[in-house]
C-alpha cells in the first residue's frame, strides 16, 4: 500500500518492475511481482470486466453471447466520477459494498460531490461512514455478506473470489443470516435489472435474470463464454479452484510487439519525480489507485 498510496506511485512501480526484468526475476518460479490488495477480490473485478475502458475483445465477447450493443465510449475512473458528480454530471451514485468516501482520495471534495448527486445507494453488508454523505435522497440496501449462508430457490450458493495470485477458488457462507430479510448482491442486482430492463420488440430479456439470481451456477455457465481462462468454471471451481492464465508465468511471453519485456523509463505525466510538483489538493494525487471490493459471480 505504501508504493502505491503516494504521489509518484505509477513511476514506482514502473521502477521495481524495471529492476525485476533486469535480475530476470519475472516469469520465473518463486520470482516475480507480488501485488498485494487492499481488498480480497480487487483482482477479479477487473477480471470480471469491472473497468471503465473495457477491451475490445471482451466487449465483443459481450454483444456474441448475450446479442445487444454494449457501450463503447469509455466511462468515469474513480477521480473522473468524483470530478463528474461535483461539476453536475452525474445524478446517480450506486455502490456495490466499499466505504467509497473514506476511500477515495480527497474525503472534503468527494463528500461535496455525493451531496450534489440526485440520488445515492448503496448495497451493503454493514453500516459506513459514506452511508452519512448522502445526495439529495438516498437509499441503504442491506445485502447478505460472504461470511453468511446463501441459500436461493436451488439451494445454498456459492460464489467464488479470485487473489493476488490470480487463483479463483470457492467461498462458502456458514454463519446464518443477520435477518431472514437480507437479500444476497446477485439477487439485488439481478431484481434490480428485471425490474428497470425494458423488453426488446415485445420480447423478453435474454438474460434471466431470476434464474441467475436462484442459481449462480447459471452466471458462472455465462462467464465461460465471454472471459478467457474460465473453461468448466462451474466443474473446476469445485474441485478446488485453478489458475488463471498469465503468458509470462506460463510462457515468459509478453504482450508486447516483440514478445519481450521492456524497461520503462517514467515520464512527467505517468507519475515520475515531476508529478510531485502537482497541486496537493488534487483529488488525484494522494490515492492512486482505485478500490473496490466485489466479487466475481
Amino acid at each position: 500500500m505504501g508504493i502505491t498510496q503516494q504521489t509518484s506511485a505509477v513511476g514506482c512501480i514502473q521502477e521495481v518492475v524495471n529492476l525485476l526484468l533486469l535480475r530476470g526475476q519475472l516469469g520465473r518460479k518463486g520470482a516475480g511481482v507480488c501485488p498485494v490488495r487492499g481488498h480480497s477480490n480487487v483482482q477479479g473485478d477487473r477480471t470480471m470486466g469491472i473497468f471503465e475502458r473495457p477491451a475490445k475483445a471482451f466487449l465483443d465477447a459481450l454483444q456474441r453471447t448475450f446479442q445487444f450493443d454494449p457501450p463503447r465510449n469509455p466511462g468515469y475512473d474513480t477521480v473522473q466520477a468524483i470530478r463528474a458528480m461535483h461539476e453536475g454530471r452525474v445524478g446517480v451514485f450506486f455502490a456495490l459494498g466499499g466505504n467509497f468516501l473514506s476511500a477515495t482520495p480527497d474525503t472534503v471534495y468527494t463528500a461535496e460531490a455525493l451531496r450534489r448527486t440526485r440520488l445515492t445507494a448503496h448495497v451493503s453488508t454493514k453500516l459506513n461512514r459514506s452511508h452519512l454523505v448522502t445526495g439529495r435522497r438516498a437509499l441503504i440496501l442491506p445485502c447478505l455478506g460472504r461470511t453468511e449462508k446463501d441459500r436461493q430457490a436451488s439451494g445454498d450458493q456459492i460464489v467464488s473470489v479470485e487473489n493476488s495470485m490470480g487463483v479463483v477458488h470457492a467461498s462458502v457462507g456458514n454463519l446464518p443470516p443477520g435477518s431472514e430479510h437480507l437479500r444476497s448482491e446477485v439477487a439485488i442486482v439481478a431484481g434490480l435489472a428485471q425490474a428497470t430492463l425494458p423488453a426488446k420488440n415485445g420480447l423478453p430479456s435474454k438474460v434471466d435474470w431470476k434464474g441467475w439470481a436462484s442459481n449462480y451456477d447459471h452466471i458462472r455457465d455465462q462467464v465461460e463464454q465471454v472471459v478467457p481462462g474460465f473453461e468448466g468454471y462451474n466443474r473446476r471451481l469445485r474441485e478446488g479452484g485453478f489458475y488463471l492464465p498469465h503468458a509470462v508465468r506460463d510462457h515468459r511471453r509478453f504482450d508486447t510487439p516483440s514478445g519481450k519485456g521492456g524497461v520503462h523509463r517514467p515520464s512527467d505525466s505517468e507519475g515520475g519525480p515531476a508529478r510531485r510538483g502537482a497541486d496537493p489538493h488534487d483529488p488525484a494525487q494522494p490515492r492512486p489507485v482505485q478500490h473496490h471490493d466485489l466479487r466475481s459471480q
